[in-house]
C-alpha cells in the first residue's frame, strides 16, 4: 500500500512538472524571431490598416521580439507602444532596454507575463495602432477580424 502511494505521489509530481515546463516562458525560445510585418486591414470595407511583426514580408506573424532586435517589424511595435500606450520610446527599429521596459509595463497591465518578449500572447491581447485609409484618423484597436494583406 505504502508503494502504491509513493508511485502515486511520483506520478503526480512528474505529471506537474510536464505541466510547468509546458507553460514556461521558453516556449518563446521555439518560435522564430520576426523579420519583417504585414499590413492588417480591418472589415469588409479595409477603411483601416495596422502594421503588425511578422516572419518574412506579409508573413507568418508567430514570431517573437526581443533585445536586440532591429529593423521595421520592432519600429511598428514601438509607434504602438507609443500611441496606444503612452510609453514615450524613441521609434527608431531599434529593440534596447527601453523598448523591453516599456513593453513588460504594456503586458503586465494586459495581465501578460511581463518578459519584455513579444510574441503571440502580446500580440493577440495588445491594441495597435490603426490608421485610416485617408490619413487623417487614428485609433488603438486589437487585431480581432482583422485580416493580413
Amino acid at each position: 500500500m505504502k508503494l502504491k502511494r509513493t508511485l502515486a505521489t511520483l506520478g503526480s509530481a512528474a505529471a506537474m512538472t510536464v505541466g510547468l515546463i509546458g507553460f514556461s516562458p521558453a516556449a518563446h525560445a521555439a518560435l522564430p524571431g520576426c523579420t519583417d510585418y504585414a499590413i492588417y486591414y480591418s472589415g469588409n470595407t479595409n477603411a483601416w490598416y495596422a502594421k503588425v511583426p511578422t516572419i518574412g514580408l506579409q508573413g507568418n506573424n508567430n514570431c517573437t521580439l526581443r533585445a536586440g532586435a532591429n529593423g521595421m517589424q520592432v519600429y511598428h511595435l514601438q509607434d504602438t507602444l507609443n500611441y496606444c500606450y503612452g510609453q514615450n520610446v524613441s521609434v527608431d527599429g531599434a529593440f534596447g532596454a527601453y523598448t523591453t521596459a516599456a513593453l513588460k509595463r504594456v503586458q503586465a497591465s494586459l495581465g501578460l507575463a511581463a518578459d519584455g518578449i513579444y510574441g503571440p500572447q502580446t500580440r493577440d491581447r495588445m491594441k495597435w495602432h490603426w490608421r485610416n485609409m485617408e490619413g487623417a484618423y487614428n485609433t488603438c484597436n486589437t487585431l480581432s477580424g482583422a485580416g493580413a494583406h
